[in-house]
């Protein structure tokens, strides 16, 4: 594992910071080129901005509801949200209730039509954030077996052993691309409002349940499967209900239904 970035004999970065760092500014850029065109470049910069923000402090609240115990000595933690400590849910779900009221507020802003912007570019930030977890050694795999074409990626020490364990980030960072791809040529075929954004949720949720089950850092809740598998089935069901709703949207239509 790499967890710092070197710059010379006394400056050494946070590799997990970098990264999401690069992964923020690249799903942005990718966001703000989809949006400007819809609802103009002030409102597309202010609206990116605002869902920078929204990802990072929804997924640091995640994380904090999930683990009170670990913020209980420093309850004011909750809002440094840019350092460690993230739960991925947390982010969508902050940012789709932050969107829900800007997209209120100011009507020119569509929600479905921005919403699609940001599921184009979440993938891309995704996968910028495990390649960083992957090099900080967070979220790790279960135990590799060896002779497995994925041998020997990651190594981490645990419990006072030193185990080779499967590389599930780079199993997560490749599912991220894959996914970002696959919106792309989705995007080329069909306009419907919302589309992408219900195919993100449906396509991560789909990923994430099967990649959690290379997850040495998650524990089995109910049925052997983690809370995480738990919200991935919620997420797509209730994803396979807005496809067919999304589907009949007039192609390149801004009305919101």
């Amino acid at each position: 594992m790499h967890p710092f970035v070197s710059l010379g004999d006394r400056v050494a970065l946070d590799s997990w910071l970098v990264m999401v760092t690069l992964g923020a500014l690249a799903g942005s850029l990718v966001s703000f080129i989809t949006l400007k065109g819809k609802i103009g470049l002030a409102r597309a910069w202010i609206v990116v901005g605002l869902m920078v923000v929204g990802a990072f402090f929804g997924a640091h609240l995640a994380h904090w509801l999930l683990h009170p115990g670990l913020y209980r000595t420093e309850p004011k933690s909750i809002l440094i949200f840019w350092m460690d400590g993230h739960s991925l849910f947390g982010g969508p779900a902050f940012c789709t209730l932050l969107l829900l009221i800007i997209s209120r507020i100011v009507p020119a802003i569509p929600f479905w039509s921005t919403a699609d912007a940001f599921a184009l570019g979440a993938p891309l930030g995704l996968f910028f954030a495990r390649i960083g977890c992957y090099l900080k050694g967070c979220c790790w795999g279960i135990p590799i077996q060896e002779g497995h074409p994925f041998h020997g990626l990651s190594v981490k020490l645990l419990k006072n052993q030193l185990l080779v364990l499967h590389p599930v980030q780079l199993y997560s960072a490749a599912a991220a691309i894959a996914i970002f791809f696959t919106l792309l040529v989705v995007r080329r075929r069909k306009k419907n409002p919302g589309l992408l954004a219900v195919l993100f949720v449906l396509l991560y949720a789909c990923a994430r349940f099967f990649l959690e089950f290379f997850r040495g850092d998650t524990q089995a809740l109910v049925a052997g499967l983690t809370l995480y598998q738990g919200i991935c089935l919620a997420l797509f069901v209730g994803g396979s209900g807005f496809l067919p709703l999304v589907l009949r949207k007039a192609p390149d239509s801004m009305a919101e239904a």
